[in-house]
């Protein structure tokens, strides 16, 4: 009985599911046409309806329709069937004026309910029936098109920026023939910017533009973020690109007809065009920079939280840095923190959120830092600063977290020793007598001391109060000449540039065995370029390969050396964009970088 109430229970529950099946009624059509054109309107709907009725077209003329098709599919997965059904009513429409109209919903009857679709908007453009004719006896005569039929753009976002803010480049396609693809394209070297790729599209989507009284197909090939790594007036190079061009053959009076059937009439030329020069205007970022400035330029903003306050000896605590908002993300410097003294802390865990734009790179970086305090006691991170340069208002912004107290309690145990080892509590028994005049019957070897010697007064004792004196003021002396040192920015950050290089390295050697070509390649060129601004004391928003080559120079490093460092970036730099590389160069790569820096630190002289 329970079995027949379950049946019943599923298969009405079916019944509702395939009844309660979402309508869906979608209108589709050419984003733009040409004044005078004709063109399909294509409404699509997955359920069986009737009197389909379309809204009030005053800038169409309808020539014909609806024609209605009907299909159907049906597949097995995993032992379940589906059945998939689609309704297709098409409209032929006539574009009457030109300019950017939208089509209004249309709506239909399913199961008696009314169901409107989506709004369609339609670019409609002059024409240009004068140019295509020529254009067409052209073709007939088998003539190369001309600079006026196909030609290329590319054009900046800005000509006019600061030193590292987003520029996008965007590189179009105008043609007035019929294309069968590229087969040659040069790009200019941008070696004054570090490049970042937008999101790819599904091929090139085109459109109709009337330039000039001419209409053309217009399709966006590429769209490049470009960040100037130096100040000046700046040029991009042309971009060349080489076209495979489907163009008709004049026939000859005299050819048969058999000829006409055997051969074809079309043939394929090869035109190569090429853009024009840009000019940019690259402004040096202000001086007077603020304290917390570390390369950021854009809209920016930092937050920093721990997950806990209040914690006990040796509990672990994470300190959260999130820089996030729009800008050059991925070029800015860690964050300076002064962890407390009585605490470990170890390298952050930095992980990115962050999508190429228009506007730049958008998202956060975030940094987490580990922390393990190893006394009990009240501590506080000092707040930490944040600067950057908003090129909108033209000037620097600094903002701060404020300072963040964090409560130790007593772990377990009475103290806590320096290096993180709880002591346990150690339970003391009493003296307890075992007779009236004996304590502690004492075996093993006995010294004896002569009546009158006392320690005090002796060579031991002396040494005793010396060794600890003298003790202090040499690590007094050596504290002295460390906070000399680290005074000294320039020089701590020389001294330690080699070991800072080589634990970045270890991040691309990571990124090495997992075949993470961008990451590796990306993390290398972050190693070389912090080195360079560690070694030569010189910001990183500052450092190009102009002035670290003459600097290098200046330090006596040979000129080999230089070379190969400069060969690696703009390895580096290509390797990214590239087809993907296998994993021998890059292993190879990651061994040369290591034997570069080490050259380098033989031979350079700060």
């Amino acid at each position: 009985m329970r079995l027949t109430i379950l049946s019943i229970v599923l298969f009405i529950t079916a019944c509702i599911s395939a009844n309660a099946q979402e309508i869906s009624f979608t209108a589709r059509a050419q984003s733009a046409v040409v004044v005078g054109d004709k063109f399909q309107l294509v409404y699509t709907l997955n359920k069986e309806g009737s009197d389909i009725r379309l809204p009030s077209l005053q800038d169409f003329q309808i020539l014909m329709g609806p024609s209605t098709t009907y299909s159907t599919s049906t597949s097995i997965v995993n032992g379940k069937v589906s059945r998939e059904t689609s309704y297709t009513y098409t409209f032929i429409l006539k574009a009457l004026n030109e300019g950017q109209f939208t089509i209004p919903p249309a709506t239909i009857k399913v199961d008696d309910e009314k169901v409107s679709s989506n709004a369609v908007s339609i670019k409609v453009v002059k024409g240009d029936a004068q140019a295509q004719q020529e254009n067409q006896s052209s073709a007939t005569a088998g003539s190369a098109p001309s600079d006026d039929d196909l030609f290329i753009t590319v054009t900046p976002s800005k000509t006019n920026l600061y030193q590292g803010e987003a520029m996008v480049l965007t590189t179009k396609i105008f043609t007035k023939v019929q294309l069968e693809g590229l087969s040659d394209i040069k790009q200019p070297e941008l070696a004054s910017f570090i490049t970042q790729t937008l999101k790819d599209q599904d091929g090139i989507k085109w459109t109709m533009e009337n330039i000039n009284g001419k209409t053309y197909n217009v399709g966006t090939y590429e769209q490049k973020l470009l960040f100037p790594q130096k100040s000046g007036k700046l040029t991009i190079e042309p971009t060349e690109i080489e076209f495979m061009v489907r163009q008709r053959v004049a026939r000859s009076r005299s050819r048969s007809i058999f000829d006409d059937f055997f051969e074809s009439n079309y043939r394929t030329v090869k035109k190569r065009v090429k853009s024009k020069p840009i000019s940019i205007n690259v402004k040096p970022l202000p001086s007077g920079r603020p304290a917390g400035y570390s390369g950021g330029v854009g809209q920016l903003s930092m937050q920093a939280s721990v997950n806990k306050n209040d914690v006990a000896v040796n509990d672990g605590i994470t300190l959260k840095v999130v820089i996030s908002g729009t800008g050059n993300h991925k070029f800015i410097e860690d964050p300076a923190i002064q962890f407390p003294a009585d605490f470990d802390d170890f390298d952050a865990k930095i992980s990115n959120s962050i999508s190429n734009t228009a506007r730049g790179m958008k998202g956060s970086k975030t940094y987490e830092y580990l922390m393990i305090p190893r006394h009990a006691g009240t501590f506080t991170i000092p707040s930490i600063q944040f600067a950057y340069f908003d090129p909108a208002k033209g000037q620097y912004q600094s903002m701060e977290s404020g300072p963040i107290s964090i409560n130790v309690a007593k772990g377990e145990g009475d103290e806590t020793s320096t290096s993180g080892v709880v002591r346990s509590n150690v339970t003391k028994e009493n003296v307890k007598f075992i007779g009236k005049d004996i304590r502690f019957i004492k075996t093993g070897k006995t010294q004896l001391k002569p009546t009158g010697t006392f320690f005090i007064g002796s060579l031991t004792y002396y040494l005793a109060l010396l060794i600890p004196l003298s003790l202090f003021v040499l690590l007094f002396i050596i504290n002295q000449k460390r906070l000399k040192e680290n005074a000294n920015a320039s020089l701590m950050k020389t001294k330690k540039a080699n070991k800072i290089a080589k634990k970045r390295l270890k991040k691309s050697a990571h990124f090495l065995k997992t075949g993470e070509k961008e990451a590796f390649y990306e993390e290398v060129l972050r190693a070389l370029w912090g080195y360079l601004s560690d070694k030569l004391t010189l910001p990183l928003s500052e450092l190009s390969k102009d002035n670290a080559g003459e600097l290098l120079q200046q330090s006596n490093v040979s000129d080999e050396v230089i070379s190969d460092m400069m060969n690696i970036l703009d390895t580096c730099e290509f390797a990214r964009y590239a087809p993907a590389s296998g994993t021998g160069e890059m292993d190879k790569l990651y061994k040369h970088t290591i034997a570069t820096i080490s050259q380098l630190e033989n031979q350079i002289k700060r």
